[in-house]
């Protein structure tokens, strides 16, 4: 089946490539700031924790292009949250990487994501990447079917 009408095959690589060194980028600032990370997998129940997670197309391609996309487990819950841990880790997108249970770097988490979201911004439109900032289990979903489907 062709790539018409999807989504994520229109994302070009580029785009891909920035969004990668954004990724980076934004682990050295992390490393700067040392908010606690307690790997318990808590943090990440958005559901218990009345969290929303969203994610544009281009961090689901890059999603995509690290795993593949799935659709099982509870319809509000991340499908690569298992046993309370991330089983995507490399491939999770901006929110993901800038969640953390530390409530003492809450103001400079919100200064980063504030700022990385404006950069990820700029690279869809400077790659000419379309941008679609949407919910990130439900559109996981929408694509993953789609991708079923071919």
């Amino acid at each position: 089946m062709s790539d018409a009408g999807d989504p994520l095959a229109a994302i070009p690589a580029a785009a891909r490539a920035g969004l990668v060194e954004l990724y980076r980028d934004l682990e050295r600032e992390l490393a700067a700031v040392q908010p606690r990370c307690e790997l318990s997998g808590r943090c990440c129940d958005f559901r218990a924790n009345g969290h929303v997670l969203f994610a544009s197309d281009l961090e689901l391609a890059h999603l995509a292009a690290t795993l593949p996309l799935r659709a099982d487990g509870p319809a509000d819950l991340c499908p690569w949250w298992q046993g309370g841990l991330c089983a995507a880790r490399e491939g999770r997108p901006l929110g993901c990487r800038l969640y953390f249970c530390d409530a003492t770097k809450q103001s400079e988490l919100q200064a980063l994501s504030e700022r990385f979201h404006d950069r990820l911004k700029r690279l869809h439109e400077s790659t000419a990447a379309p941008y679609r900032y949407d919910r990130f289990v439900r559109r996981v979903r929408e694509l993953a079917a789609l991708h079923a489907r071919r």
